[in-house]
């Protein structure tokens, strides 16, 4: 059988055992856990104990909606926290760009240190997650230590995270020395430390470090993420230098319902498979192609599966599953198509919009399948992952809300009986023209969504169509190695 009969596209390894993309910089714990670090101390004003009330219900909304209501009412007893809070919650739920405004403007008043260290703080974490490094490391220097233990913990991390990303390692490795590794953060800190010294060229000592932090007890869900990425990142790294025995030690300790076990199985076959011991690949492979067919690494295995059948000699098996994947491939294609309508049609900033909305609201998990199950769903809720789609759609949803507000605004001036004419005509006419100035960026911010969808699907289109036809390629390919060898075109 000719070497392109069946058609094994290999998972894309990094450069280095720690290249940039496997670096995890971690701020796992969501910055409403350290909100409640800030606010239960001394509160004595209702009105944020009642937004903090809300955000712990899980009503994230409700809780900025309530507490920007009682400032512009001048009900709040405490603007400093009460700010804090708000920033605070703007920063937890994405919304970066209203935090950062909210945190400098608090830094341009008079304030305790106490809340100057902590605004510094969570401005520094808002350039950070804006990718402002420069300025997020001249922010985080101007806290001091008025903060409690374990915002003093995060703080260092958060500096080590910057230093990573400038590939200035020693100082990363300074500033993790501040991280008690008994705290909540320590195996963080571990964590990173593991990949500071290895880039300052001690191999042997970060491989350890993090073959630690991959065997730690996981109490929760981010300490396990944690350990499966550490084992990924050491799997992956181990492959990459051809050592496939030392990568299935830490790609068999990962947890198979992770958010990384699809890149573990997909890596476990690939292990196998360059052992030659392919019956073993298949294993892997085969339950990674039972997931939802929009991820890459399930895509990949579809594409693997007949290839160890094939290698196995198992032609017709092997064809089967390569006419599989060419249907699931097509399927996709077919979905991508739906979800390119989506958008062009404006569905997808619809359920994109009430997505987002779902989750600071704290929906239930059917409710936010409803909309992952949409046809954009799965090719286009990754986008909001990225930092640019995520802004301008806070700031889509935004002006729309902004809009709503003018529609009710005018419609109100019907009802005021007692409004001389020459007032609310003057009321009108401003009205009149915010709105129009409000619609003109709302599609300013709609095409530009739209354009960031649509290079989404077709990166994503372009790489199913090279499998179909790879694929196809190697069905052709089988057909004629059969007719060849048995003369009437079937496998034995």
């Amino acid at each position: 059988m000719a070497k392109r009969t069946c058609v094994f596209v290999k998972p894309t390894l990094q450069s280095s055992l720690l290249g940039k993309v496997l670096l995890f910089i971690v701020i796992l714990l969501l910055p409403i856990n350290a909100l409640a670090e800030i606010v239960w101390a001394d509160i004595r004003d209702p009105n944020v104990k009642d937004a903090l009330f809300d955000s712990y219900q899980g009503h994230h909304f409700t809780a900025i909606t309530r507490l920007q209501s009682a400032q512009k009412q001048g009900r709040v007893l405490d603007p400093e926290k009460a700010g804090l809070v708000l920033g605070g919650l703007y920063l937890a739920y994405g919304f970066h760009e209203e935090a950062s405004r909210i945190f400098e403007a608090l830094l341009n008043t008079v304030q305790s240190r106490s809340v100057r260290d902590q605004a510094w703080f969570y401005l520094a974490k808002t350039r950070y997650q804006r990718g402002k490094l420069d300025e997020a490391l001249s922010a985080v220097g101007n806290v001091k230590n008025s903060m409690n233990f374990s915002l003093r913990q995060e703080r260092y991390i958060l500096e080590a995270n910057i230093f990573l990303h400038q590939q200035r390692y020693s100082d990363a490795l300074a500033a993790l020395k501040h991280v008690n590794e008994h705290s909540d953060w320590g195996p963080y800190a571990k964590f990173n430390k593991g990949v500071a010294v290895y880039h300052l060229g001690r191999e042997d000592e970060g491989i350890k470090i993090l073959d630690e932090v991959g065997s730690m007890a996981a109490g929760n869900a981010e300490t396990q993420a944690l350990k499966d990425k550490a084992n990924l990142v050491l799997g992956y790294g181990y492959l990459e230098k051809d050592n496939p025995a030392a990568a299935q030690v830490f790609l068999e300790r990962m947890k198979l319902s992770g958010p990384f076990a699809n890149k573990a199985l997909l890596a476990l076959g690939r292990i196998y498979s360059d052992k030659k011991m392919h019956k073993q690949s298949l294993v892997p492979w085969l339950k990674l192609i039972e997931r939802h067919p929009s991820a890459p690494a399930v895509q990949d295995a579809m594409m693997a599966v007949p290839f160890a059948l094939g290698q196995l000699e198992a032609f017709k098996q092997s064809l089967e599953y390569y006419e599989k994947a060419m249907a699931v491939f097509q399927s996709e294609i077919g979905k991508i198509d739906r979800a390119a309508e989506a958008v062009s049609g404006g569905k997808m900033l619809e359920n994109i919009t009430q997505f987002a909305n779902l989750e600071l609201e704290g929906a239930t998990e059917g409710q936010i399948n409803k909309y992952i199950n949409t046809p954009e769903g799965h090719y286009l809720l990754p986008l909001l992952s990225q930092y640019e789609f995520r802004e301008t759609l806070e700031s889509f949803i935004a002006l729309q809300l902004s809009l709503g507000k003018l529609e009710r605004w005018s419609a109100s001036l019907k009802t005021y009986n007692d409004l001389p004419d020459k007032k609310r005509k003057m009321y009108e006419k401003r009205i009149t023209r915010i709105q129009s100035k409000t619609l003109l960026v709302v599609e300013k911010f709609r095409h530009y969504l739209q354009r960031m969808a649509f290079d989404e699907l077709e990166r994503r289109k372009t790489r199913l169509e090279s499998y179909f036809n790879d694929a196809r390629f190697s069905v052709a390919q089988i057909y004629d190695y059969a007719a060849k060898r048995w003369g009437d075109g079937n496998e034995q």
